[in-house]
Formats: structure tokens, sequence, C-alpha cells
């Protein structure tokens, strides 16, 4: 999944107004009727452009006046090169829709559609790059190319006919800072009410789109609760009427929270300086019980399933080994093989496993207590990390200072890594210290 970031509602882009402006451009390419003797001489130090310049397309909208258009030349345009149009709506109106929207699946007897719910959290979503862009596609679903900015990304997309599976829509009139506001926080209320509705089953793509819109939004809040569900909820059965439940069992690995989607609220968590509510969505995250099962089952099955079937495979080596020699009984010679080859492996597999728990390289300021389990520092390294960022954030920036912090949320920090079994800002780990 592209990388995820938060915005503030109240930001402005004014890219997309000054790439929406008509430009003139200035065609290098001589009129085939036009006679050679009339042909401006350029200067000696310069060369004329051996290549003519394509026309550029105006991005034009709906509401905009036509505009009377010269028939190109076949030999100077490109067929494809046709004016852009983007589709226009009106904001208030469009807040009203999805409020209607909204309503009708929550006030359904059965169980929403994964497709309605979907629909609507893609129209909330184009609605929420509409406020903080002014354009329906965001900077991350366009590809950008060396020395491109997004607007003209945008318009490249636009021209290579990429948005006619997904439209693009802009305003139809400037939204105040205000408006902008009050439509940030009615979408981010919208979407909650949607997804913790108990007719509503979050999947994946739903919790994504979800927490894409909330972090675009700059409302994390709305988060941990969200992240809790998503293993807690109950199921809805989507064939029964009345709607039937069945509860999920939150520990499964299914049900862990994506690491990227972790990454994006603790990040606009961080933005909006909000400790408790950092903390929160580190608990419903990486320090749940279903991403840690998650991490084994991706991370260490396979190494598991080497260990267990050592056994088997250096008995059966020991065995054809112990037929090609002379030099001693064949059952002693099978049984020293089998606990050579044992010794050998094992006394890697134990080095390697102490190297990769002990590890320590990427640690700044958050370590763990001495004592802690190997394992345990393996599985929830990602909980620590996610801590680590935390103190970095409250803490001063310059090495120099760390140590000197102060404060209720720098006190509540150092009081929950000791109860998560580690140390912020070990003595003997300071710079200056060792």
């Amino acid at each position: 999944m592209a990388t995820i970031l938060p915005r503030r509602a109240g930001f402005i882009c004014h890219t997309c107004r000054r790439s929406l402006a008509p430009k003139t451009s200035r065609s290098q390419v001589r009129s085939p009727h036009q006679p050679a003797s009339k042909q401006q001489v350029l200067p000696k130090h310069r060369k004329p452009n051996p290549q003519p310049v394509k026309p550029r397309c105006a991005v034009t909208s709906k509401a905009s006046a036509p505009k009377k258009s010269v028939p190109p030349e076949s030999t100077l345009t490109d067929p494809q090169d046709d004016e852009i149009a983007l589709d226009t709506f009106d904001p208030t109106e469009g807040l009203k829709k999805l409020r209607e929207r909204v309503a009708q699946i929550t006030s359904q007897e059965i169980a929403a559609p994964p497709e309605d719910i979907l629909e609507v959290l893609h129209a909330c979503y184009r609605f929420a790059n509409c406020i903080v862009f002014g354009i329906s596609k965001g900077p991350n679903e366009v590809p950008e190319r060396a020395g491109e900015d997004w607007a003209e990304a945008v318009l490249q997309d636009l021209a290579e006919d990429k948005s006619k599976l997904d439209p693009v829509f802009v305003p139809d009139k400037e939204m105040s800072i205000p408006f902008r506001e009050k439509a940030a926080g009615m979408i981010s209320e919208l979407v909650y009410t949607l997804v913790q509705h108990p007719k509503v089953f979050i999947s994946n793509d739903v919790l994504s789109m979800y927490v894409r819109i909330q972090c675009l939004l700059g409302k994390p809040e709305y988060l941990p609760e969200i992240f809790d569900l998503f293993a807690t909820k109950k199921i809805p059965n989507q064939t029964a009427q009345p709607v039937t439940y069945s509860d999920p069992w939150p520990k499964l690995p299914k049900y862990a929270i994506p690491f990227d989607l972790a990454e994006a609220a603790l990040e606009a968590a961080i933005l909006k300086k909000n400790l408790p509510l950092a903390l929160a969505i580190i608990d419903t995250t990486v320090a749940a019980p279903a991403f840690r099962a998650n991490k084994v089952l991706r991370r260490a099955s396979i190494p598991f399933l080497f260990v267990t079937g050592t056994p088997a495979a250096a008995y059966a080596g020991a065995d054809w080994v112990a037929r090609w020699q002379t030099t001693m009984d064949m059952e002693m010679s099978k049984y020293t093989a089998i606990a050579g080859a044992l010794a050998y492996i094992g006394t890697l597999t134990t080095i390697g496993f102490v190297a990769i728990t002990t590890t320590n390289d990427q640690m700044q300021r958050v370590v763990w207590r001495p004592g802690t389990p190997l394992t345990s520092r393996w599985t929830r390294e990602e909980e620590r990390a996610f801590l680590d960022r935390l103190a970095l954030a409250w803490g001063y920036k310059e090495k120099y200072r760390w140590g000197e912090e102060h404060g209720q949320d720098w006190q509540t920090l150092k009081d929950e890594c000791g109860l998560r079994s580690m140390i912020l800002d070990k003595t003997d780990l300071m710079e200056g210290m060792q």
C-alpha cells in the first residue's frame, strides 16, 4: 500500500488552482503556409529547436464557458491530445448526500454489503481530498516522475485517459477555511458512525480506507476504538434476516492491524501532540496479541519447521553415511553422526537467535530492561520502536540535552516504558556516559 501521510484539515493547496488556470503557450512550429522569407533569423549564439513542441492541453471544467478550438494539424498534434475535463460538484450538496447514504446503510434491517460500505468510504475519501488538496485525487494516487510536481502529474494522468474509470472532481466554488474545518469534522463523524455500526463488518479494505480518511483529515482520535473493534467486534451474518452475530477470537493472526496503518495512525497522533492518544494507538496495534501472533506466523514459522525437521534429516543423513564407512560399528557410527549434526546445527541456531534478539543498533532512547526474555524482546520490538519514536517526538532534538526533559507528559512516558519492561534514557547508554 502506498505511504499514508496525515494532513491537517485546515491545509489549503493552491497548486491545483494555479494548475487549473489557462496558460498561453507559444508554438515554435512554423506554419506550412508561411513563406520562408518572412521567418525570423535566429542569432548565431542560439540554435533552433530541432523538434517541434507539442501544444499542451488546457484544463477546463464543466462550469467554464466553452471555447472555440482551432482544428489541429495532423502533423503537429496527437489524436489523444483532447481537452481535459474535470467534473464539478457542490460541496454542500455532496455532504448532504453522504449523510443520507450513511443513514440509509445504518438503518436497514440486514447486514450492510461490503461493496456499499466501500463505495461510501471511497466517496468520503474523494471529498476529503477535495477539502485538503482541492481535487478528489490525492498525491499518493498519481505517479510522479523526476522533476515533475504533483499538479503536473495529475494533469499527465488525466491526459493519459486513466481517469475514465475513476473520474476526478473539483468543487464548483472555493471552500472557505471554516467550511473546510466543519466538513472535515462531519466526514470524520460520518465514517466513524458507519464503521462502528454493529451491522457493518470491518474488513481489511474497510479498515485501510477508514485510516486513510481519518489521517488525511487530521482526526486520529477516531482510530483506537476502531482498531479495537477490528478484532473484537461481533461478525454479522450477511444472509440472515434478522441479523445474527458470531463472536470472533481476537488473538487470531488475521486480526492484526497492518504495520503501515499503525505507523500512519501513530504519526497522526504525534502531529496532534496527543500522548494519551498515541499510547492508545500503540496498545491497539503493535501491542495487541493478534499482532504478535501474526509476526510469529509470518517470520518464525519457516525457521520453526526447519528446527523441528532437523532431527529427522540428521537421522537420515547419518544412516546413509554410516553405510559407507568401515572404521567402527554401523550403529555407533550412525549415532555419532547424529550427535555431531545436532550439535553443529543447534549451536549455530542458538547463536543466530541470540544475535537477532539482542541487537540494539536501532535503539535510540528506549531500550529493554535487563532480564527481559529474549522471545519477548523479539515479538515486542515494534512496540519498543513506537515508544522510541514518541520519546524522540516529545523530547529535545539535541542529543546533548537528552535526559533534561521534564513535565507531566514526559513522566507519563517514562512510567509507561517502565511498565512495559523498558527503560527511557538509560544512563550508561547516554552520550558522554559510556
